[in-house]
């Protein structure tokens, strides 16, 4: 069986759009192809959607023209070139994966979806929404947006045209015929409140990991390498401060109120650089910046004692699944779909949404537990095992392609 993925990039999303299990899938009778607007590897699996001179340039134009207008994914016609493509017509069936980021207009999807027997992955709630990737506490998604208290979270809008767009949604989900699939309960419980997703059949496929790769290891070489000095309790943190999020500016105040436990510990932050130096002579802070290397990536969980992921706004979490797979004991906020992808309350820690001095108070309890420490980390890499293998997501979107390509 021969299935087409359409993403923005091959690499980047790796973990998501299916990239990292086609040899998996393979196995299992299903040939992908990955054709994304952004090639970033030389792998022969992937190729280069509307591959002609001047498309990128082009396309630059067609998204600042749709910023003045205060509009996202509708002005990008190369959509409609999909069809001609010979990828798309040798496929079986065709699964749409981030298709909101600014390269393929949602008005052929109606038409896409009618060609082929078709997969839409909602990877985030957009889909959902009249603008924004994530609505954080705004609940107007529920009614049809209009009166946006947030236009300038992502995507964006110069002047209120939520409620046009919130319209112009519902009618192409309703017009298209994708299997829609998303990777948490917390999505499809979003999805049952929305009134785009209304009447749809929400499939939940959780993603998974190589778990012969992320795994529990001796924490010491990669402390060494990573110069954490000895005897320490090393929290683990994306430093995404500008993020609205991330959560990092919680675990900031969180580190203010934290009291002295007598135990020495160290910072390693990801993703960022400099955001935590007023704790420097309190704490080792350890600021690695933005991390492309897997070597350096595995190090980092493997030298971290305590993840720390207070998101504000997560469809599912993929760093939450690995720190549990290497056995890490994480701490994360009530209110998204991280207490459920962690197994929160006997697994991971959840508090408060936005509550610093919870996320403190359990940062502390965790720093002076070493025997919890272990219980939560053994426990978590059990459930992770038992729900995040990549050998089962390939197993269950290989049943679902042929379930859908058999209607």
């Amino acid at each position: 069986m021969k299935v087409l993925q359409i993403n923005a990039s091959d690499i980047i999303g790796s973990r998501f759009n299916n990239f990292d299990i086609r040899h998996l899938l393979a196995a299992d009778g299903i040939e992908s192809t990955h054709l994304v607007w952004s090639k970033l590897s030389d792998s022969p699996d992937s190729q280069l959607f509307f591959d002609l001179p001047g498309a990128r340039l082009a396309n630059r134009v067609i998204n600042r023209i749709e910023a003045k207008l205060s509009i996202h994914s509708r002005l990008q016609w190369q959509a409609y070139a999909l069809a001609l493509s010979e990828a798309y017509r040798m496929a079986d069936l065709v699964h749409f994966h981030i298709i909101h980021d600014g390269y393929f207009s949602l008005d052929a999807l109606p038409w896409l979806t009618r060609g082929k027997p078709s997969v839409w992955t909602w990877h985030d709630p957009w889909p959902m929404t009249g603008h924004c990737i994530y609505s954080l506490e705004c609940e107007r998604w529920q009614e049809g947006c209009g009166s946006c208290p947030s236009l300038d979270l992502a995507f964006p809008m110069r002047k209120d045209r939520t409620a046009e767009q919130f319209a112009w949604k519902k009618r192409i989900v309703a017009k298209s015929r994708a299997q829609i699939v998303v990777a948490s309960r917390h999505m499809r419980e979003m999805a049952a409140r929305s009134p785009i997703a209304a009447g749809q059949n929400i499939e939940v496929i959780p993603f998974g990991i190589d778990l012969t790769r992320f795994r529990p290891v001796d924490p010491q070489p990669a402390r060494s390498r990573l110069g954490v000095l000895p005897g320490r309790v090393v929290l683990g943190v994306r430093a995404f401060a500008d993020s609205p999020f991330k959560g990092f500016e919680y675990v900031v105040e969180a580190l203010r109120q934290l009291p002295d436990t007598g135990v020495p510990l160290t910072i390693l932050t990801t993703h960022g650089k400099g955001h935590l130096n007023e704790f420097i002579g309190r704490h080792q802070i350890i600021d690695l910046g933005w991390v492309n290397d897997g070597a350096t990536i595995m190090d980092t969980f493997a030298a971290t004692d305590i993840f720390l992921m207070p998101s504000t706004a997560e469809a599912f979490g993929m760093m939450a699944i690995e720190a549990l797979a290497f056995a890490k004991p994480i701490i994360v906020f009530e209110g998204t779909a991280l207490p459920e992808v962690a197994g929160a309350p006997d697994i991971a820690v959840a508090t408060p949404m936005r509550d610093a001095t919870a996320l403190s108070a359990a940062i502390e309890r965790l720093v002076r537990s070493p025997e919890e420490r272990q219980q939560r980390g053994a426990a978590g890499r059990l459930w992770a095992e038992a729900r995040y293998s990549d050998v089962d997501f390939a197993r269950r979107m290989a049943a679902l392609y042929r379930k859908v390509a058999q209607r």
